[in-house]
């Protein structure tokens, strides 16, 4: 990873703003237990003030009444650049929403009302990617190539873990071999590996969003092995679908349903230019975190 970005228009440019999951409150509170398990801590000589889940403010007795939803700008802003918060409180203020910041070493989160959360996200989304943010640079460590017949048997062991798992793919995880490669091969889809060392640790898959009007945004699917953790493989299929998909000529791309728990994923792509543009309440039946919502995210090309 690079170092922390100083520039202010590069700043303002790379904060990719995302929506954390849960809402929060600010508590006073001298409870060591509930200061453990704050987002964040202010000490100050009246008091210690915790940012708190709001179930754990809750289920501790405290005020709740004024529910925070929680952005976090995933650019690494330097601590001693200059004016990406004033940009951003700016730019909330013209909108008549309320902002908190809390700085850390590697991002600023901002805590605006629950519901001016989504105000607020286009609002900075705006603020930061007027024009298309350039493409990612591809992974030179893994080589990306078209999916063939032979590379059946790899695919389903990628596919295989991660659909029965049920808790990021809307495939149904009892389909099996056949129903993996329906959901993973829809019409007009290209199918790719990714591979390291000779070993298939990814795949991917590229189509357009949908036909007629609005075949003009690509649409993509990745999956990768649990032993390609760490190697890159999920950002260099990222990467290897956006400039296939602006070669083909599309000038957007779309993803429709991404499952907010899957948060490794949302900042891969977060930090690749996407940004959330809707959001899907409860659309998603999570395995063990119950109805969950889906994001909508997209950027252009």
């Amino acid at each position: 990873m690079g170092g922390p970005v100083r520039d202010t228009a590069a700043m303002i440019a790379g904060m990719a703003p995302v929506l954390r999951r849960g809402r929060f409150v600010f508590a006073e509170t001298e409870d060591a237990a509930l200061l453990a398990r704050a987002f964040a801590v202010v000490r100050e000589e009246e008091g210690t003030t915790a940012i708190l889940p709001e179930e754990v403010a809750a289920a501790a007795g405290l005020d709740t009444g004024l529910s925070m939803a929680c952005i976090t700008l995933t650019v690494h802003s330097a601590l001693d650049g200059v004016g990406l918060t004033a940009a951003v409180s700016q730019a909330l203020a013209a909108a008549g929403i309320p902002c908190n910041v809390v700085a850390g070493v590697q991002h600023d989160h901002l805590f605006v009302p629950a519901e001016r959360a989504e105000a607020a996200l286009a609002r900075l989304r705006g603020l930061s990617a007027p024009e298309a943010p350039p493409l990612p640079d591809p992974v030179p460590e893994v080589t990306i190539r078209p999916a063939t017949p032979a590379d059946d048997d790899a695919i389903w062991a990628i596919l295989k873990p991660a659909i029965e798992a049920g808790d990021s793919f809307t495939a149904d995880p009892r389909g099996g071999r056949a129903g993996a490669f329906a959901y993973w091969r829809p019409p007009g889809a290209s199918n790719f590996v990714a591979e390291v060392g000779g070993q298939t640790l990814g795949t991917s898959y590229l189509k357009p969003n949908h036909a007629g009007g609005g075949a003009h945004v690509a649409n993509a699917g990745y999956c990768t092995a649990p032993e390609a953790r760490g190697q890159g493989v999920a950002r260099a299929l990222l990467a290897h679908s956006l400039h296939e998909a602006r070669a083909r000529g599309f000038t957007a791309m779309q993803f429709n349903f991404v499952v907010e728990t899957n948060t490794r994923a949302i900042d891969t792509w977060a930090r690749a230019g996407f940004a959330v543009v809707g959001r899907l309440p409860g659309a998603f039946r999570h395995p063990t975190e119950g109805r969950v919502d889906a994001l909508v995210m997209h950027r252009a090309l």
